[in-house]
């Protein structure tokens, strides 16, 4: 059955001109915005009424502060103290400072108490507000007298602080000086009391904190309340428990206390007119409309793409005969599903072989990173240079770090790196160098080059690792060993060859290892073929074909010899084509 397909391009329009994206997207952000706006007033109604607490009291404490402190500097009673007087002079003058200060608990409600304290005359009285504070508080605030007393030039110039006497906070502050000095405690439940008597606490209520978020008024509420004095660092946020309130805080420098400001929360309609209210629901009704055009697309678009993302999968997990055999009204989606099909069968085969290639690459890889794994060789190297340290042989030493520098820095090099037969044949120098410095083996090595190919590049590390095999497999007892290494040029008809040839004076390769390094099938490798089996893998992933390795033993010992194709830098190239005129 044949059914009646459109245009892809034909279909989206269609939905696009039914449900406006756009507009969608526009009044949800302008509604989000005016939620952000409103909050934001009522959070700054609040900072501003907290501003207006807060410079009350501020004031109102500043002019007490000042007040005592003239008491101190000019007032008769008070200057007395600070001297030691007769019992006689010592009651009057303490009944003369009890009268004043009588007087400032009268016009200040907010003042809890006050104590007098003259070290010189052992006199440590208070006056407290009369019927206010139970005996476990006035105790209370002795000790924190007493402690205060302990360090009373600290305490005068830390100015107010906050404490907590039996679950009641207040404002301390020490004024005086000489041992004479006054004890002030401002009730900061109070202070509130004093502030909102005009105010009803559904237009939100004041709490006071220390700088940490710890609460100082109002704790039953707090904790029965569930009320969070956190989140410092906002300029606002919102509680979670019902009823909601907007909390604003403020810190204060002088009392260094916090002001926290609970605000009533009653929900956004509630501070939105009607034109936002309207948008408000147009935007939620466009919403609403959003599932039933996620129903037109998904079964027009995300099925049949869904269809094929899991075909994929299958195949990706190894069903690779898997097809898609389903039918679509979209055009396009029709023939995605004929041309996939007909890809996966041309890939079938393709993919096996791939397989095996990158299973080759990958354990030439790693036989590259063992290749590159040498401790025993550094750990020698670092020895070698500790002894020269004790003898103090620092010629020595520069030139023997200046070789292990080189050593690594050309090891680093990525094992499919192409490089100049003059690189690698320095690296050779350098390496045997290295072992006669730091493993102080007798050996020689004569290497013969002719002048042309010394620009043509190879891959890294591909003569270095022969070099190494004879050093450690092949040397003879009380022998020197002679390394030879010939590199020369074969001209053929239809391309010119590279001949790399190294031989040696050892004791060569035994027959079962001559076997297994010319067998050019998959083979196990070994601790003592490791790098020349890794140079053959490398050889084949390179240059496939075109490359032969071939080892061999001489009348005098082990030979290796390798072919493969001339290779010289593009800019080699290049200037070669300018001497030529081309």
């Amino acid at each position: 059955m044949k059914f009646r397909t459109i245009s892809s391009k034909r279909h989206l329009l269609l939905i696009v001109e039914i449900f406006v994206i756009p507009m969608i997207f526009c009044l949800v952000v302008y509604n989000f915005y005016s939620i952000k706006t409103l909050n934001s007033e009522v959070a700054q109604s609040g900072e501003n009424t907290i501003e207006l607490y807060q410079s009350q009291i501020e004031y109102d404490l500043r002019r007490l502060s000042l007040t005592i402190s003239e008491y101190w500097a000019n007032d008769f009673d008070h200057t007395n103290m600070l001297h030691k007087l007769d019992e006689l002079t010592r009651h009057l003058s303490g009944y003369e400072i009890g009268v004043k200060y009588r007087a400032l608990l009268s016009s200040n409600r907010s003042l809890g108490s006050i104590f007098i304290v003259s070290e010189k005359n052992n006199l440590n009285r208070y006056i407290c507000q009369e019927g206010v504070y139970s005996i476990d508080t006035q105790d209370g605030m002795r000790d924190i007298v007493n402690l205060w007393l302990r360090d009373p030039d600290k305490n005068c110039a830390q100015g107010w602080q906050p404490v907590l006497v039996n679950e009641e906070g207040f404002l301390v502050r020490m004024l005086g000086y000489n041992g004479g000095y006054t004890i002030l405690f401002i009730d900061l439940r109070a202070t509130i009391q004093s502030q909102i008597k005009n105010r009803s606490e559904e237009e939100g209520f004041l709490y006071y904190a220390t700088i940490e978020g710890e609460a100082l008024t109002r704790l039953k509420e707090v904790d029965e309340s569930n009320l969070t004095l956190d989140k410092l660092d906002k300029k606002y946020y919102l509680t979670k428990d019902v009823p909601r309130y907007m909390v604003v805080n403020q810190y204060s420098d002088m009392l260094h206390v916090r002001i926290f400001f609970f605000i009533p929360y009653k929900g956004y309609f509630s501070y939105m007119n009607w034109m936002q209210t309207l948008l408000l629901l147009l935007s939620l009704l466009m919403v609403l409309l959003i599932p039933f055009c996620y129903i037109l697309i998904s079964k027009s678009y995300f099925r049949p793409m869904e269809n094929l993302i899991r075909t994929m999968e299958r195949i990706r997990d190894g069903n690779i005969n898997e097809k898609v055999v389903s039918n679509y009204k979209i055009q396009e989606f029709q023939k995605v599903n004929d041309t996939f099909n007909q890809m996966m069968a041309e890939i079938t085969n393709l993919k096996i072989e791939s397989w095996e290639r990158e299973l080759q690459k990958n354990r030439a890889e790693l036989q590259y990173l063992q290749l590159q794994l040498k401790p025993h060789f550094f750990l020698n190297c670092l020895k070698h240079l500790y002894g020269m340290a004790e003898l103090k042989r620092i010629d020595k030493m520069q030139d023997m770090i200046i070789h292990i520098s080189s050593y690594l820095r050309y090891f680093f090099k990525d094992n499919m790196t192409l490089v100049t037969i003059e690189d690698e044949i320095n690296h050779v120098r350098n390496y045997v160098s290295l072992q006669k410095d730091s493993l102080e083996q007798d050996v020689e090595c004569e290497i013969e080059i002719e002048e042309q190919l010394k620009d043509c590049i190879i891959p890294v590390l591909l003569i270095q690792p022969f070099v190494e095999n004879s050093l450690k497999y092949g040397r003879k007892a009380n022998q020197t060993l002679q390394l030879e290494i010939r590199i020369i040029e074969l001209k053929m008809e239809e391309e010119k060859l590279l001949d790399i040839i190294i031989t040696d004076n050892g004791n060569g390769f035994s027959q079962e290892v001559l076997k297994q390094l010319n067998t050019h099938t998959s083979y196990q490798y070994t601790e003592n073929n490791v790098g020349i089996a890794n140079i053959r893998q490398r050889l084949y992933l390179i240059y496939g074909d075109k490359a032969v390795l071939h080892c061999n033993n001489t009348v005098d010992g082990a030979q290796c010899e390798m072919i493969l194709p001339v290779a010289v830098p593009k800019e080699t190239r290049d200037a070669s084509r300018k001497e030529c005129g081309e």
